[in-house]
């Protein structure tokens, strides 16, 4: 698993109260317990500042898995560093 992964993983897990390791690449947002638009906001804002990059708000609430947000998050960090 790539780092980019494992933290995000991690910052997901912060955010629905479920262990990390239970979080997989496939694991869709709607199914996660405790998922709420609320969430989901903490969890951009979480992202935002941990890998210090911006993610299109509308491009965010597109992505409906925990792979898709690692692949946007890699994108956002290639193209600012």
């Amino acid at each position: 698993m790539s780092e980019v992964f494992t933290e995000v993983a991690d910052l997901v897990g912060q955010v629905t109260d479920q262990p990390a390791e239970q979080i997989a690449a496939d694991s869709r947002f709607d199914a996660l317990t405790n998922w709420t638009s609320y969430d989901a906001l903490r969890l951009l804002t979480g992202i935002e500042q941990r890998f210090e990059v911006r993610l299109d708000l509308q491009e965010y609430f597109s992505i409906s898995d925990v792979g898709g947000l690692v692949a946007a998050v890699s994108t956002a960090k290639e193209k600012s560093g």
